[in-house]
C-alpha cells in the first residue's frame, strides 16, 4: 500500500475537437446579443414593480448573466451560441464544469475591455485551444460530440507573460 497521494486525473481531446477562433467568435456573437435581449426583457417586464429603475436593472443584469452564462451553459441544453456552434464546455476532468468555475470564467471575460482581445490572441497559440478565461477556470470548449482522446494527471504549469506569473491546472498528456 502506497502512502503517496494520487494526483487527480483529467482528460484531453484531439486537436480538431477543440473549438478554434471562428467558432468561438460565433458563440460570442450569438450569446452576447441574446443575453442583452433577455436582460432588456426582464427590465421591461419588471419596470412597473419598482419606482427606482437603476437598482433592479443592475440586479437583473447580474441574474441574467449568471443564469445564461453559468447555469444554462453548464446544463445539457447549453446557451444558444453553443447550440449554433455545436459545442459544449467541459472541465479538465471531462464533466460539466462547476458553477464557481464558470463564474470565474465569466468574471474574467467581463473584467476589462481588453480581456476579450487577450483571450482570442492566447487561444491561437495554445495547444488545447484554451482561451485565458478557460485557463483560469480549468475548462475546455469542445465539439458537442467530442470524446476524450486520453487521460493523464492534472499538473500545475507556470506561465509568465506581461511581467506576471500565473499558475494554471493542465492535463499532462501521455
Amino acid at each position: 500500500m502506497s502512502d503517496k497521494p494520487s494526483r487527480p486525473s483529467g482528460v484531453y481531446f484531439r486537436r480538431e475537437d477543440y473549438l478554434g477562433v471562428a467558432r468561438r467568435l460565433l458563440i460570442d456573437a450569438v450569446d452576447f446579443p441574446v443575453a442583452v435581449l433577455l436582460w432588456w426583457l426582464a427590465v421591461t417586464l419588471t419596470r412597473p414593480l419598482f419606482s427606482d429603475a437603476e437598482g433592479p436593472a443592475f440586479l437583473l443584469l447580474c441574474a441574467t448573466c449568471f443564469g445564461y452564462f453559468v447555469l444554462l451553459k453548464r446544463s445539457r441544453f447549453r446557451t444558444l451560441g453553443y447550440v449554433v456552434a455545436r459545442a459544449r464546455i467541459v472541465s479538465l476532468e471531462g464533466r460539466p464544469p462547476a458553477v464557481m468555475s464558470l463564474v470565474s470564467r465569466l468574471l474574467f471575460a467581463l473584467a476589462g475591455p481588453l480581456n476579450f482581445a487577450f483571450d482570442i490572441v492566447w487561444l491561437t497559440g495554445d495547444r488545447d485551444r484554451q482561451a485565458l478565461r478557460d485557463k483560469f477556470a480549468g475548462t475546455y470548449v469542445v465539439r458537442r460530440r467530442a470524446s476524450p482522446a486520453g487521460s493523464g494527471p492534472v499538473v500545475l504549469r507556470n506561465y509568465m507573460f506581461w511581467g506576471m506569473s500565473f499558475v494554471f491546472r493542465e492535463v499532462k498528456r501521455a
